[in-house]
């Protein structure tokens, strides 16, 4: 009876195991796929980003002041 318990312990951790294994492996796929997609095109957009976000800033400071 002990062994058998033991048995499907065991059985459970591998399946335990193999799950996590697998939710790891898609977790790395996506972020791949994030990665590579961004490429060439994030600096732009960052640049893009940055001065909107200055842009902003400096009309907030003009309707404050006035």
């Amino acid at each position: 009876m002990h062994e058998m318990m033991n048995s499907e312990l065991v059985k459970q951790r591998r399946e335990e195991l193999l799950r996590e294994a697998e939710m790891s492996r898609q977790a790395k796929a996506l972020r791949a796929t994030h990665k590579r997609r961004d490429g060439p095109r994030s600096a732009p957009i960052w640049e893009i980003k940055r001065h909107a976000g200055r842009l902003l800033k400096f009309l907030r400071a003009l309707r404050n002041a006035g």
